[in-house]
């Protein structure tokens, strides 16, 4: 593997962690837990840091967090991916009806989940199989 391989997108991940991070971090001040913030800024600061770190390491996880690699890579990626988004939708249906059961019939913020989760997984569906 190349040097440029190795460092193509290595600082995505980085971002990301950065600015989910700070956006959570500056919300928590916003809503007076000052501590609070300031350790999920130190918190967020290092995950960037590591994933920086492994990203630039030859290494299946390596490629997947600088969207990178060769195709069997992509292909864990993609499917690891797919497992985390049918563990979360699962997730989404069971508290939709615990909250059902819970709180009379009102399927709270996991029933807006779900149907998120659902039309997503509906068109997807139908755009990637036009495509094939």
């Amino acid at each position: 593997m190349t040097s440029s391989t190795l460092t193509g997108h290595r600082a995505a991940t980085a971002v990301v962690f950065l600015g989910a991070g700070g956006a959570l971090a500056l919300a928590t001040w916003i809503g007076g837990q000052r501590g609070l913030a300031l350790g999920l800024v130190g918190f967020y600061l290092a995950c960037a840091v590591v994933a920086y770190a492994w990203a630039g390491r030859d290494s299946d996880v390596g490629a997947a967090l600088r969207a990178g690699g060769d195709e069997r890579q992509r292909h864990l990626d993609r499917d690891a991916t797919a497992i985390a988004g049918l563990v979360m939708i699962v997730l989404a249906i069971v508290g939709g009806i615990t909250s059902a059961a819970l709180n009379g019939g009102d399927l709270g913020v996991y029933g807006l989940f779900a149907a998120v989760g659902g039309a997503t997984y509906a068109v997807a569906f139908a755009v990637l199989s036009r495509r094939s």
